[in-house]
């Protein structure tokens, strides 16, 4: 079982490094692009064998690609949607999406209905995913804390709330 994952997840991370060349990502991105993709797989596939949904497995692997997006883009300051995009490609419900057409060609409106749930909710959990960590990230980076205080301060150091600050 184990080889099965490893396996689907290097399929993953070559996939992933041929759409960063597909969309001119540095060759000195592209390997750090490539390992976000085996990394949210890799999340992906652990948590879906543990008896979790798929929904919160598209959720939690796409809040570990943005983690690693961000870390990524932060260490080596290039603009995280790079990592981000090419990581959380594996995660895209692609293959449910062209059932769901399929079945709405055929007029099985009742399997495309069912079809449609799932990609509706996996994509959104994904979504969610990269939205919570982004706001996280964009929290704190705006935020000042003063030393186990709780209070934020401004930039210029005087005492303020969150609506004053900028």
């Amino acid at each position: 079982m184990f080889e099965d994952i490893l396996i689907k997840c290097i399929l993953s991370t070559a996939a992933c490094a041929a759409y960063g060349i597909q969309f001119n990502i540095r060759p000195r991105h592209l390997v750090s692009a490539a390992v976000g993709g085996f990394m949210s797989q890799f999340i992906y596939f652990i948590l879906q064998n543990n008896g979790s949904g798929e929904v919160s497995c598209c959720f939690m692997a796409a809040a570990g690609a943005a983690v690693y997006s961000e870390l990524l883009a932060r260490r080596l300051r290039v603009p995280a949607s790079m990592y981000l995009i090419t990581s959380i490609i594996p995660l895209v419900p692609g293959g449910v999406m062209y059932y769901t057409m399929s079945a709405l060609v055929m007029d099985d409106i009742e399997s495309a209905s069912e079809l449609a749930v799932k990609t509706v909710g996996d994509a959104g959990a994904i979504a969610m995913g990269v939205f919570m960590v982004s706001s996280l990230v964009r929290f704190f980076k705006k935020a000042k804390f003063k030393d186990n205080s709780g209070f934020f301060f401004r930039s210029d150091g005087k005492k303020g709330t969150l609506k004053n600050m900028k």
